[in-house]
């Protein structure tokens, strides 16, 4: 008896030891999401159809209440009629009568008179302006003195527009071309033109020895 128990006891503390070692395994094996019999059958059937999401349920428009009004839109803005914007008035014209002269940008308005003697020993009066009877077909020639109401064409420049009235009073418009001093021995600007053109005389000294001369075409 004692030999028998001696032989068998190393087969049971080994298989005793075996069935230790492997007890883990086998409970991790048995709570395994996989294995469990109630998680499978969980996995195998997938969500139920009331868990599923629902596209037509969820853009379904909210139900309208009985006796709740719906929201009205805001009325669209009404249009704003732009008011034209004002044009601006047309400057006047000047009016002027015969045998007068005007220089808009200068403010110069003068009447015109005479001077007729062709020999020019006649003195030239002192205060006025003077148209020269002897002067050259197509040149309108006007003289005045400097200091005196003359002395504002010297600040003429070309492109000034000088308006003249003539005896008949209809209106010429000339355009200045140029300006320049002359020895009053010079006799070229008294002479005849080949275009209507108005020219303006006046002192550049003190002694009358040299004058200031204004040439423009009529327009």
């Amino acid at each position: 008896m004692g030999n028998l128990l001696r032989r068998l006891r190393t087969p049971v503390l080994a298989g005793l030891g075996v069935w230790l070692l492997s007890f883990p395994l086998t409970t991790n094996a048995t709570h395994s999401p996989l294995t469990h019999p109630v998680l499978a059958a969980a996995v195998a059937s997938g969500p139920s159809s009331d868990d599923r999401p629902n596209p037509a349920r969820r853009a379904a428009p909210r139900p309208l209440i009985v006796g709740q009004l719906a929201p009205t839109p805001p009325p669209a803005p009404a249009p704003v009629a732009l008011a034209a914007a004002p044009q601006p008035a047309a400057p006047a014209a000047p009016r002027i009568g015969a045998n007068w002269l005007l220089v808009p940008r200068l403010g110069l308005s003068q009447p015109v008179g005479w001077y007729s003697d062709c020999s020019g020993r006649s003195v030239v009066p002192r205060w006025g302006v003077w148209r020269e009877g002897c002067a050259g077909a197509n040149n309108v020639y006007v003289m005045a003195h400097n200091p005196g109401v003359f002395t504002p064409i010297l600040a003429l420049r070309p492109g000034d527009l000088v308006l003249y009235g003539d005896p008949s009073g209809r209106v010429h418009t000339y355009r200045v071309t140029f300006t320049t001093i002359v020895s009053n021995t010079q006799l070229w600007p008294l002479g005849g033109l080949g275009v209507p053109s108005l020219t303006l005389q006046t002192c550049w000294t003190w002694d009358g020895t040299r004058d200031f001369i204004v040439r423009a075409v009529q327009i």
